[in-house]
């Protein structure tokens, strides 16, 4: 059985790529560099954390491949030696 196609409910001429607005995209731009912030930070005019906060978000989100392969490899070696303590001890 064919599926039926979503309802259509515009009824005038059909829309170009000409009639459509301009698809914009909204990003926000750095307003300060990092001597400004790091400035406005001896200045104490914004806290560690706002600074922190702005250096964050400056910052490229990590690869999804790559925290999984971290995740992936991690070594707990404190986990490692508290199993073999426990194992020593019994």
């Amino acid at each position: 059985m064919a599926k039926k196609p979503p309802p259509y409910f515009y009824d005038g001429p059909p829309v170009t790529s000409e009639d459509r607005p301009e698809e914009t995209l909204n990003e926000t731009e750095d307003i300060y560099d990092t001597t400004q912030r790091e400035s406005m930070l001896q200045e104490d005019d914004i806290s560690s954390t706002e600074a922190g906060f702005m250096m964050g978000r400056e910052q490229e989100p990590p690869d999804k491949k790559a925290t999984r392969k971290n995740a992936i490899s991690h070594d707990d070696q404190i986990a490692t030696e508290l199993a073999k303590e426990d194992a020593e001890d019994s």
